[in-house]
């Protein structure tokens, strides 16, 4: 869903989706649902111009703020280090402190600046970054979430095989610590001072991956049997777009486990669940529960709506996959090179599920999209067979 406006709205499924919502018959809603394909086609734009409004207001504001911070850290570090949709970086509030988390490799790295003055000889240098790197190594493991989990709960242990929580993270810390060799390196900062940085690695469990998953796997369950999604697929789509890390945030910025871009997908699904626009801020989107609902129920709308009419199960299953990537547009130009879904599905639905994969994989318009098609469609066979097996 990333880098990718979804202007397009249902015309007549906004008009009535309160309706929809509560107790609309089937067929009522089978022939807005065919509707909704010509009201794509249209690119009709029904978008609350006082939410789009806010919405362009709110993304300038993020911006300027976003400007102003790089601009502050550039002037100590030099460069700017920041957060992609599988690492989280973080800076400590006076900015001297840096924590990467690698939600993909598994690797965690943390630094500090100390000043490279004439007058401090090296090994207080040295001291008071082991200071420093001790104390923000206890502060990434202590830090909670605003829904009081630990960011990296259960994914670090000790060299005697403990778990690391926060009663144990300034042992820890001083075990990382000691056992390294400080690595260093020279940088002259933009604000003309000379400065050192000294960092420390540790690596999370093997199984970190995992461990996040499971974290999740109610609120996904339940959203999934709510808009009767197949959890295995919300599995595999939140896996490739962050690594279950809640915290994911792209340039785009699209956040949280799902990736929701919040003027486009994000408000695209809170349409159809709510029947209703709003303005998503990042905190809102941030929240996992309210990730997991509108990603999972823009599945839901992208599968039954835009592609309700491919007859073909598994053919509709790699459509709505790179739809939620590229959008269903996008999708559509890999079968007939217009953005028109009605001509579109009616090819899909002369080929059979192997050439519609390898169409994808071959004609659509963005290289990225058809590598992640490839990963979810992997990721959920696995997780469709850990599934079957429990």
């Amino acid at each position: 869903m990333k880098n990718h406006s979804y202007r397009v709205l249902l015309f007549l499924f906004i008009g009535l989706s309160n309706l929809i919502l509560s107790q609309q018959s089937f067929e009522e809603w089978r022939q807005l649902r065919d509707q909704g394909i010509e009201a794509f086609a249209d690119e009709q734009n029904n978008y609350n111009e006082n939410i789009t409004r806010a919405y362009e207001q709110y993304i300038e504001r993020e911006n300027l703020e976003f400007e102003n911070y790089k601009d502050r850290i550039e002037r100590k570090w030099g460069k700017f280090k920041g957060s992609t949709p599988k690492k989280h970086v973080e800076y400590s509030e006076d900015l001297n402190g840096r924590s990467s988390v690698d939600f993909e490799s598994g690797k965690v790295e943390v630094e500090v600046l100390i000043e490279d003055t004439e007058s401090k000889r090296r090994s207080e240098s040295s001291q008071l970054a082991e200071d420093k790197l001790k104390k923000q190594i206890e502060e990434l493991i202590s830090k909670e979430s605003k829904e009081n989990n630990l960011a990296l709960k259960d994914q670090i242990a000790t060299k005697n095989g403990q778990i690391v929580n926060k009663d144990n993270a300034k042992e820890f810390s001083k075990e990382v610590v000691s056992d390294a060799s400080l690595k260093t390196s020279k940088v002259r900062s933009k604000d003309g001072k000379k400065r050192v940085v000294y960092t420390v690695t540790f690596n999370l469990l093997p199984d970190h991956i995992e461990t996040r998953a499971k974290q999740f796997r109610n609120d996904i369950l339940n959203q999934s049997k709510r808009f009767k999604v197949d959890p295995a697929l919300v599995m595999a789509i939140m896996h490739t777009e962050s690594n279950f890390n809640p915290k994911a945030r792209s340039p785009v910025p699209a956040y949280g486990l799902m990736q929701l871009v919040p003027k486009t997908g994000a408000r695209d699904a809170y349409l159809f669940v709510y029947g209703k626009d709003k303005l998503l801020n990042a905190d809102y989107l941030f929240t996992p529960k309210n990730n997991i609902e509108l990603g999972v129920g823009y599945i839901k709308k992208v599968r039954s709506i835009y592609f309700s009419k491919i007859k073909d199960e598994k053919s509709a299953l790699f459509c709505t996959i790179a739809a939620y990537n590229t959008g269903a547009g996008n999708v559509a130009k890999a079968f007939t090179k217009k953005k028109k879904l009605g001509p579109a599905i009616k090819r899909i639905n002369t080929l059979s599920t192997e050439q519609v994969y390898k169409k994808l994989t071959k004609d659509l318009p963005y290289k990225e999209t058809k590598k992640y098609l490839s990963k979810v469609r992997e990721r959920y066979e696995d997780y469709k067979e850990a599934n079957d097996g429990q």
